[in-house]
């Protein structure tokens, strides 16, 4: 009588350590009942995401400082240079992991809660719904046991991935029906590296190593392999990159999956120097003027290891005006525009530093070139073996692959104010600054990475996705395009994010 009248099917429970049992109701032995224990994975492969820049919450002494949240969108707006200045030191700020969670107990004892796998760290409004989203598709296997209870089959969401080709990939992209399966043999629980965005990204990588220690350590005896995959979000990748392949970190690592990372560095960062940040929210948080915004990235060498590098080339920088037309750099970004003291389009003023100018001016000089140029050129070219990545190339999220400072026509009567003035013995005239207009390119990218940033050809690089994302949403749940989109409810980079993951898993043998 071994049939299906006569089986019973029954889930495991796990307990506070991550194993798990079974509840099974005794039968009379003449009725020959049969109980199945469904066996799910058991061998855990930790994935670990990598905010970008301004990605992660902080605090200092005297508590929060930037995170997401009703106090801190009250109380930047009424912020001098001063205090943001203050508030924003790489010196005294650390990481505050007591940030918004979404779903937080939703993954049960299978792994630890979301909150002590760091989830806390990473800023709500750019990563809460998405990291849900992620964790759900790295643990879609329930689906798989979800069917001994009902009719209508269903497949899980890695499965419903198998054979799907995003736009005009190479057909080595997609995932087969047997990478599908193998996938399904580990559990992947999702942690968050939070790390404090304004100091050096190399410091961070220190950080980083330690942090990769932990997580492996917290899983001792339950891992598939001795090893984590690393998926990155703009800055993060930078992160990743330099503990991997500058600190012999790369044998704790399996594979990296990277998201708008400004491989080459990006004008924008030149952009928010000079003129603040645009995004309205961000910019009223950390400043949307130069005046606000230069003393604090000036002294945090993380910002400013976003610059374009050597690689970059040449000419991203234009001067246009009616006596000169100038395109920069040459061939060195670091002595031509980060460390001019003179040219008005220089990267840094000096009299927006604060405090002692000449003192500043000296720290900011050796932080350009002794943390910020040696991390930008060691860091060029390097690759895990294992590297996907995912950018922006849309001409809807116009970004600044080059950008230039565009004289502006002073109407005659302000000339002859100006006149007036200086003859009275009044020294003021209008600022370089005041008569040019800096100018995007508005090419093709995602808003703030422009294509011309990313290099999406090298050995090491084993699969890429040219797609239309926003930079700071670039791990958003919804398709900008639902038309377009493989799956109306997931954007592709996030499809191409699970996808890679499976594929970076099949170089460790099934358990």
């Amino acid at each position: 009588m071994d049939d299906n009248k006569n089986r019973s099917y029954h889930r495991p429970i796990w307990d506070d350590n991550g194993r798990f049992h079974y509840e099974v109701i005794p039968q009379k032995k003449e009725k020959n009942h049969v109980a199945v224990c469904l066996k799910p994975p058991e061998k855990v492969i930790p994935v670990i995401f990598i905010p970008g820049v301004m990605g992660s919450n902080l605090k200092n002494e005297d508590g929060e400082v930037w995170q997401f949240s009703a106090p801190s969108l009250k109380k930047w707006p009424l912020a001098n240079a001063q205090k943001r200045k203050q508030l924003f030191d790489p010196q005294t700020t650390t990481i505050d992991d007591s940030g918004e969670i979404f779903n937080d107990e939703a993954d049960g004892k299978k792994f630890p809660s979301r909150r002590a796998r760091g989830w806390g760290c990473a800023f709500y409004k750019s990563y809460g719904e998405a990291l849900d989203r992620l964790q759900y598709f790295l643990s879609d296997d329930e689906i798989l046991m979800d069917n001994y209870f009902r009719e209508t089959q269903l497949q899980t969401a890695r499965q419903r991935l198998t054979g799907v080709r995003i736009g005009d990939e190479p057909v080595e992209q997609v995932l087969t029906e047997e990478e599908t399966a193998h996938g399904h043999r580990f559990l992947y629980p999702l942690h968050v590296f939070g790390y404090n965005w304004l100091q050096s990204n190399a410091d961070s990588a220190m950080l980083l190593g330690a942090y990769i220690s932990k997580v492996l350590g917290d899983y001792h005896g339950r891992l598939a392999v001795n090893k984590v995959i690393l998926v990155t979000h703009s800055m993060g990748g930078l992160v990743a990159r330099h503990y991997s392949e500058n600190m012999n970190g790369q044998e704790n690592i399996l594979g990296m999956v990277h998201g708008v990372m400004p491989d080459l560095g990006s004008p924008a960062a030149y952009r928010r120097m000079k003129i603040g940040e645009h995004s309205i929210i961000t910019g009223m948080i950390i400043g949307n003027s130069a005046e606000k915004l230069m003393p604090v990235l000036a002294q945090s060498p993380g910002p400013l290891q976003l610059l374009p590098g050597r690689a970059y080339g040449p000419g991203w920088l234009k001067i246009e005006g009616s006596s000169q037309r100038i395109s920069l750099p040459v061939a060195d970004p670091y002595a031509e525009i980060y460390l001019n003291k003179t040219a008005w389009w220089r990267l840094c003023e000096q009299d927006l530093l604060l405090d002692n100018t000449a003192d500043e001016w000296n720290k900011y000089e050796t932080r350009i070139s002794q943390i910020v140029q040696i991390f930008i050129e060691e860091l060029n070219g390097k690759y895990h073996p294992q590297t996907w990545l995912f950018y922006g190339a849309s001409a809807d999220n116009p970004s600044d692959s080059f950008l230039t400072w565009k004289e502006q026509i002073i109407p005659p009567r302000v000339k002859e104010a100006q006149r007036v003035r200086k003859d009275a013995g009044d020294p003021l005239e209008l600022s370089p600054l005041r008569t040019h207009t800096l100018i995007s390119a508005g090419t093709p990218g995602d808003g703030t990475v422009p294509v011309t940033a990313i290099r999406t050809s090298a050995s090491r690089i084993r699969g890429v996705l040219a797609t239309d994302v926003d930079h700071e949403e670039a791990y958003a749940i919804d398709p900008v395009d639902r038309t377009r989109a493989v799956f109306r409810d997931t954007s592709d980079a996030l499809v191409f994010t699970v996808r890679s993951v499976v594929k970076i898993v099949q170089q460790v043998p099934a358990p």
